[in-house]
C-alpha cells in the first residue's frame, strides 16, 4: 500500500491555485460568451467550427467543451486536495486535450499564444508536482524483502 507524503510543498500549493484559477477562467469564459455577443464574434467567428458550422453552433460546441474541461479540472482539483498521484497526470492530459480542442474552436492569435503558454506552465508545474510526489511516495515505502518458506 502506498503512503501519502506528509508535505508536498509550495509546488503542490501553486498547482492547486493554478487549477482553481483555470476552473474559474473556463467557467467565466462561458458566462462571458453568453452575456456578451460581441465576445462570441471576436473569439468564435474565425475558428474552424465558427467558419464551417456557424457562430451559434460554435457557441454551443465551445460551451460544452469548456464546461467538460472544467469538470475534469474540478476532478483533478479534488485529487490534488486529497494528494492523489493521478491528479497531476490528469491535469497534464486535460491541458493537452484542451489546447488541441482550442485549435478547432479558435483562430490563432496573441490570445491563443497566451493560453498556450499558460497550458505549458500548468503542465510543467503538474509534472514537477507528480515527480516530487512519486519520489516521496517511492522513498517512503520500505523495500520488499524476500522470504523463504521452510
Amino acid at each position: 500500500m502506498k503512503t501519502k507524503p506528509a508535505s508536498l510543498g509550495i509546488i503542490h500549493k501553486i498547482l492547486i491555485v493554478f487549477v482553481a484559477i483555470n476552473i474559474v477562467g473556463d467557467i467565466g469564459n462561458v458566462a462571458f460568451w453568453w452575456a456578451n455577443p460581441a465576445s462570441r464574434a471576436a473569439s468564435l467567428n474565425t475558428g474552424y467550427i465558427g467558419v464551417n458550422a456557424g457562430v451559434s453552433n460554435a457557441l454551443t460546441a465551445g460551451t460544452v467543451i469548456l464546461l467538460l474541461v472544467s469538470v475534469v479540472y474540478i476532478v483533478a482539483l479534488y485529487g490534488l486536495l486529497k494528494r492523489k498521484m493521478w491528479a497531476s497526470k490528469l491535469i497534464i492530459a486535460i491541458s493537452v486535450v484542451n489546447r488541441a480542442l482550442a485549435l478547432v474552436l479558435y483562430f490563432i492569435s496573441p490570445a491563443f499564444a497566451f493560453w498556450a503558454i499558460w497550458s505549458i506552465i500548468l503542465i510543467a508545474v503538474s509534472y514537477s508536482d507528480w515527480s516530487k510526489m512519486n519520489k516521496t511516495t517511492n522513498t517512503a515505502m520500505p523495500a520488499a524483502t524476500p522470504t523463504t518458506i521452510s
